[in-house]
């Protein structure tokens, strides 16, 4: 298993402020998830936390995360039978105690009498066993660094104007506010349904604006296109890639919250794929549609063209390392059993 750190924020941090002004943004020229995914990380560092003391008591936890000792990622824990439960919890039996230092050691003994009535099975644990940690912590860090190369896509294309809204994008602004809602409850049942619905919202987002940007590819690159309705689809074209670079983002928050590992990889597997054969593939004479775009926008850069490379690889290397943290994971728990 890869090295990595957690750093579990102070109590008061996990309380999501649904008030926040920046988790409600629309000036529709700014997509910014970062508020969003800020709270999501929360989430998964408190789903972290509880983790972590779930299987060592607070105090032993943070002498573990002080020594540096390898002996002392192993700890012995009393495992008991439901009858030596039941004497403990009635005060017949209670555990031996050592006169001179007053240590509590591995024997039952009867309360009243002294006599030893019962010999404890001690189960070696290792600190380092702490179920999905590992994964739950790759795809906290997957978060920054995915919202950092699709941001950058989004600051990049060509903004419209706020009366140009089109409803057909509304799927990402119901989705995102399941998302803030989901993120907000105490209640897991009615978290994950508000989840799975803004899942299934964005998806149909997302799937007709890869349709759109499909289409609308096709029409701008057309010779025969004029100039007026070119310049009207390209805005249209920019406005869509904004809005699945964006609702993209908001899968891979919600499945984070899910623990659905798997789905995120997914989602950027989609995301990849779709990137790779309809905005790189050169499939145009020779060139790809993200060139097309490049050229044929005003200022003839290859900026566009060039993030999105950049954006396909970033992903490329995020879903290998993840599927590699899945095969290390599913390999220690092999050995464990």
């Amino acid at each position: 298993m890869e090295s990595f750190e957690i750093e579990i924020p102070k109590m008061e941090h996990f309380e999501v402020d649904v008030r926040k002004k920046e988790l409600y943004n629309y000036d529709f020229q700014s997509y910014s998830l970062t508020p969003l995914q800020k709270e999501a990380s929360l989430v998964v560092a408190n789903k972290i936390r509880n983790n972590l003391f779930a299987h060592i008591p607070e105090a032993k936890l943070l002498k573990k995360l002080v020594e540096k000792n390898d002996n002392d990622n192993v700890e012995y824990v009393a495992k008991l039978s439901e009858v030596a439960k039941e004497k403990l919890k009635s005060g017949e039996w209670s555990y031996g105690i050592r006169k001179k230092t007053g240590e509590t050691y591995a024997v039952l003994k009867d309360t009243e009498s002294g006599k030893i009535k019962s010999s404890v099975t001690l189960e070696k644990r290792t600190v380092k066993e702490l179920g999905n940690l590992p994964e739950l912590s790759a795809i906290q860090g997957q978060l920054a660094s995915i919202s950092e190369q699709i941001e950058s896509l989004n600051e990049l294309v060509i903004r419209v104007e706020q009366g140009q809204y089109n409803d057909r994008f509304s799927g990402f602004f119901s989705a995102r506010q399941l998302i803030v809602e989901a993120l907000a409850t105490r209640n897991e049942q009615l978290k994950k349904e508000l989840l799975l619905s803004a899942i299934k919202e964005n998806n149909n987002t997302i799937a007709k604006l890869m349709m759109s940007i499909y289409t609308d590819g096709l029409d701008f690159i057309n010779i025969k296109t004029n100039s007026k309705d070119a310049k009207r689809i390209n805005t249209l074209l920019q406005q869509s890639i904004s809005y699945l670079s964006s609702a993209m983002q908001l899968n891979v928050v919600a499945y984070t919250v899910l623990e659905e590992h798997e789905s995120v990889i997914a989602v950027l597997s989609n995301y990849k794929a779709f990137t790779e054969q309809t905005l790189l593939e050169p499939k145009y004479d020779g060139k790809s549609l993200a060139w097309k775009i490049d050229n044929f926008t005003k200022g003839n850069s290859s900026s566009f063209i060039n993030l999105t490379q950049s954006i396909s690889e970033n992903i490329n290397a995020l879903v290998n390392h993840s599927e590699t943290l899945l095969v290390e994971e599913d390999t220690n728990e092999r050995r464990e059993n």
